[in-house]
């Protein structure tokens, strides 16, 4: 499991994550290739729902083979709306071909539903998705502009706009590389962004793997803050890394740790920041109680 959601519903929490076997990454057939749906009523119990959104195996389109589908999805006039990350790449590793990303084109998917469990695609955006470049997507409301935006990873932290949901303009850079610099976390920085608005003073802030940034301005954040906790992954220690992701070389993070690809959830009165931990081929969820300070987070006393 690695970049994920939680869609509250009837007083049940419900998580969309993409799945895999275990020594497998995205970069394996049949690995991160779906949105499965699990849901529980108290956030340590959970049952597995089935597929809710999978590749789309057809030629031509952006989503046909997919790699790290990191779903989002939120509700608006009683629909639910899924966001997905489309991957098509020549071929992904098997018993029979090697992983090649040679030429692969990546868009941002859309999926919807009104009950959580039939999700259809839009014939629209089936093709060549929302036309918004990146990875990782989250959607929030402005609503002083009585808008949408979307955050992606791509080159630092992308922003796009919109009225309907449907139709997106770019909104520019949120959060340049220059930024996101100096920061202990291996791996992409601008990986698997995460928008809100702080519940203490109102403003909005970014969580990304190895630090967040607070502004009063959507469109514009500064350089990114440390956690003042353990965040992020790193090169496992005492392992050289193999480059084929699923054996467990590549990638860890600590299991003391807060993890990795960050969602804020609360709980019956409790904050908690989501991320995953442990080696990839192995990862799992993991949820850290927080709390806010007066423009912040740090961990719960």
């Amino acid at each position: 499991m690695k970049d994920h959601c939680f869609v509250w519903k009837d007083r049940k929490c419900h998580l969309f994550a993409p799945l895999g076997k275990v020594g497998a990454s995205w970069e394996d057939a049949g690995s991160e290739e779906t949105a499965e749906h699990m849901v529980s009523d108290d956030l340590i119990h959970w049952r597995h729902l089935g597929t809710a959104v999978a590749a789309s195996r057809r030629d031509g389109c952006f989503d046909k083979t997919m790699g790290g589908i990191a779903p989002h999805v939120i509700e608006h006039d009683h629909v639910y709306y899924m966001f997905y990350s489309g991957w098509s790449f020549p071929s992904k590793r098997s018993a029979t071909t090697p992983f090649n990303n040679t030429g692969y084109t990546m868009s941002i998917g859309l999926a919807t539903s009104r009950d959580l469990i039939r999700w259809e695609k839009p014939a629209e955006f089936a093709r060549n998705g929302l036309g918004v470049s990146g990875t990782d997507q989250c959607v929030v409301r402005d609503d002083s502009r009585s808008r949408w935006l979307m955050y992606v990873c791509g080159s630092g932290t992308g922003v796009s706009q919109s009225k309907d949901l449907l139709h997106w303009s770019s909104a520019g850079t949120a959060l340049s590389e220059a930024n996101m610099s100096g920061l202990e976390c291996a791996g992409n920085p601008a990986e698997s962004p995460f928008v809100m608005k702080h519940p203490r003073s109102g403003k909005w802030i970014l969580i990304l793997n190895g630090g967040y940034s607070v502004s009063d301005d959507p469109l514009t954040f500064p350089h990114l803050t440390p956690y003042s906790f353990k965040a992020g992954w790193h090169a496992p220690a005492n392992a050289k890394a193999s480059g084929l992701w699923g054996d467990g070389t590549n990638c860890q993070s600590d299991d003391d740790g807060a993890g990795f690809a960050h969602e804020i959830v609360e709980f019956s009165g409790q904050w908690y920041m989501t991320g995953v931990v442990g080696r990839d081929g192995r990862f799992k969820l993991k949820f850290t109680p927080i709390e806010w300070t007066a423009d912040s987070l740090r961990l719960a006393r």
